[in-house]
């Protein structure tokens, strides 16, 4: 593999992505990495047919992700891939993870890895413009990372993959945090640069409370038993997409958790919402599946449901061939070939007076079309989510958007 400087984000992504399955390679029968980046969005990836557990996030959000996940699936590698932003942004949660030796990998792209041949500034050294930089000395993050005591820290080059996979499964076989730079260059020092034996933190954690209590009774109360899923559909992608005011966050909430606890679904949410006031573009995403969801963005929805002209443009095409396309016809000046026209935000002003129920209303319109969550489980998410003083109204807003959805098939 032969790089150069200046890599666009998915180029180094894909050469990120190729030697984490060296990575998995190495390590045979081992439990996968889940990776956590913080570089531009970018597509799933998968690894010898398998979908890796991909999470894109902001650097201190994902790193503060990582440490929940740590204490949750302990035997599961964790690796956080970020730029030179992940020290500019994500300081303070890298310094606690690393004095607290918290088991997770970090892979720190060096700017010579990603930078614009003529905005270059090398932030991976903290240089500052100016004459402040001839009277500091600059510390470099593996620098920093070593006098934090770090459990391993190394570097290593994309020019030499094999070198580099072999040392990320070093780090995940080294209980603690691990900080490994990445370069695309030759002239600095490679391999593991220093390490420190002391205790992962939530191991010791584990160990210190074992006598506190037993914990063979701390299930939720309430849940009740485990739903076996009624399908063997891998993925379903749905995304709801209209404006601010139409309900469409709960409406995300209500089906996520209608799919995860109803029908014992693997589920994901993620959204982007508009303002009420300002009528701005909002949109939720909902996957679920038999599978475990490695990436939780809805780019080819089996179900779209459009509640603004705005909608049909920017994701109308996006829909997977088979798909359905659900439009409302008050609100989308040409409806597209073959979509489902449900008057959708019409059935929440007749029921509830107001349209922020729309977004009730679309989950009768997945319950109809999907196959997937019935209208029963979302029945159930609506009543433990709303509440009880309009809880009635929003039960026939779903049971309406069922029948209108119904009828147009």
């Amino acid at each position: 593999m032969t790089l150069s400087a200046g890599l666009s984000y998915a180029s180094t992504w894909q050469a990120i992505m190729d030697i984490v399955a060296r990575v998995t390679a190495l390590r045979g029968d081992a439990p996968q990495p889940v990776v956590l980046s913080s570089l531009p969005e970018l597509p799933p990836q998968e690894l010898g047919g398998r979908t890796i557990s991909v999470v894109q996030g902001p650097p201190g959000r994902n790193i503060s992700l990582a440490i929940g996940l740590k204490a949750a699936l302990p035997d599961v590698p964790l690796l956080l891939v970020m730029n030179a932003d992940g020290i500019t942004l994500g300081t303070n949660h890298l310094i606690h993870a690393a004095r607290r030796n918290i088991g997770i990998t970090v892979l720190l792209l060096r700017s010579d890895v990603t930078q614009q041949a003529d905005q270059h500034l090398d932030r991976m050294r903290w240089e500052v413009l100016g004459f402040q930089s001839a009277l500091e000395t600059t510390a470099t993050p593996l620098e920093w990372a070593m006098a934090l005591q770090a459990a391993l820290v190394g570097r290593g080059t994309l020019e030499e993959p094999d070198d580099l996979a072999g040392l990320i499964s070093q780090a995940f076989d080294t209980p603690g945090f691990s900080l490994i730079g990445v370069t695309y260059a030759s002239h600095l020092e490679m391999g593991v640069l220093s390490r420190t034996d002391y205790p992962e933190f939530f191991d010791s954690y584990r160990r210190w409370s074992a006598s506190f209590r037993d914990l063979s009774d701390t299930a939720p109360k309430g849940m009740g038993t485990t739903v076996t899923p009624k399908t063997d559909i891998r993925r379903y992608e749905v995304r709801i997409v209209g404006l601010g005011g139409h309900g469409v966050k709960v409406a995300g909430t209500v089906l996520s958790e209608a799919a995860g606890i109803g029908e014992g679904l693997w589920a994901t949410q993620r959204g982007e919402y508009g303002s009420a006031t300002r009528g701005g573009l909002s949109m939720v995403d909902v996957v679920f599946g038999c599978e475990r969801v490695s990436y939780p963005g809805a780019d080819q929805p089996d179900l779209l449901v459009a509640l603004s002209q705005n909608a049909i443009k920017l994701y109308g095409h996006t829909v997977k061939r088979g798909g359905y396309l659900v439009a409302d016809p008050d609100q989308v000046d040409v409806l597209p070939e073959g979509a489902l026209p449900v008057p959708i935000v019409r059935i929440a002003r007749e029921i509830t007076d107001s349209p922020i129920t729309a977004g009730v209303v679309s989950l009768g319109c997945v319950a109809a079309l999907s196959g997937m969550v019935s209208l029963e489980a979302i029945k159930e998410a609506v009543v433990k989510k709303v509440p009880v003083k309009v809880r009635e109204k929003n039960i026939a807003a779903l049971e309406a958007g069922y029948q209108a959805s119904r009828q147009v098939i």
